[in-house]
């Protein structure tokens, strides 16, 4: 499948993109001249001014630009792309990126992956105060079938900087077999039914769904490749994070994401997301959490992640 890593490694990390669109506007002129890591500012055909105050970067194998008069004209080629080519969802502009510059990359896109992209701008499109999700807080253990209270995201994040959270998920994290870790996080870990509130923890006892969908990655043993998937899924294009935190285990992440139920199931949904997930990131995901009511543990997270939405002092 197309994706931006694809058009990247075809564009000398899309440098050829910004040259190919400046060509448009300035045929006559050298549009691009390379110095290590930047380029020489040039013109910007999207500033009123007309003037060469674009500043084209290389940053992590990505150009990126910033008008110098303007610091609020600013991201990375993909960005600038749309600028010019005016489609309406990543895939679009990832397809017309490929057409128009001769890529020759297989144009292999998913009826999902299409219908998602127009999904997830209708979604971008909705004022916040017509969708609050809210959901079912357990407290005590995973052995509470009765839920507490109903609660939304913030709580949720705000729950797991509590430092009286610190001390259990230290001891888990030291306990030395899975075994013993399993059955004391079922036993002193209070959890969340992010997908809805219940009148108990059921699949049948479904009051209303909150459009939102867990997702849960285990078993990464590795620090830096954990760090590396949690800034894959804070930049994905399709699935806005709502909520990302650490795995009560320290070894996975809990990626919260907005989703629409107009055409498919919960169940469907959740497998299409982590089919999405494999093609496009290699990340495999065990697909017994497709239940509604699964439960989510909370753990103690000095540094989770909320959508900015939520909080003015969420940090990615």
């Amino acid at each position: 499948m197309i994706t931006k890593q694809h058009i990247l490694q075809k564009t000398h990390y899309g440098l050829k993109i910004f040259a190919y669109i400046l060509r448009q506007y300035y045929p006559k002129e050298t549009i691009l001249r390379v110095s290590g890591s930047k380029c020489k500012p040039t013109f910007n055909p999207f500033s009123k001014h007309q003037r060469k105050t674009l500043q084209i970067t290389l940053v992590n194998r990505c150009a990126t630009y910033i008008d110098l008069e303007d610091a609020t004209s600013k991201g990375d080629t993909f960005d600038f792309a749309q600028l010019h080519f005016k489609v309406d969802t990543t895939i679009e502009l990832l397809l017309k990126i490929n057409h128009t510059l001769h890529l020759n990359l297989e144009a292999k896109v998913s009826t999902y992956s299409l219908r998602q992209a127009y999904i997830q701008k209708y979604l971008d499109t909705l004022p916040d105060t017509k969708w609050e999700p809210r959901f079912s807080y357990f407290s005590k253990n995973l052995y509470n079938l009765t839920p507490t209270k109903t609660i939304g995201l913030l709580e949720v994040y705000q729950m797991l900087k509590d430092i009286s959270r610190k001390h259990r998920t230290t001891h888990l994290r030291k306990l030395s077999s899975e075994k013993e870790q399993k059955a004391y996080k079922k036993k002193y870990f209070d959890y969340v039914t992010f997908s809805g509130v219940f009148t108990k923890r059921n699949n049948n006892a479904l009051r209303t769904h909150s459009k939102l969908l867990t997702i849960d990655i285990d078993g990464i043993p590795n620090t830096s490749e954990l760090i590396d998937i949690r800034k894959t899924l804070l930049k994905d294009p399709y699935f806005p994070s709502q909520l990302l935190f650490m795995s009560p285990r320290g070894n996975g992440l809990k990626w919260v994401i907005k989703i629409a139920l107009n055409e498919v199931s919960h169940t469907e949904y959740f497998q299409a997301v982590i089919n999405y997930l494999k093609e496009t990131y290699n990340i495999q995901i065990d697909t017994s959490g497709s239940d509604v009511s699964r439960g989510c543990l909370l753990p103690y997270d000095p540094n989770p992640y909320i959508h900015p939405k939520y909080t003015s002092d969420a940090k990615i």
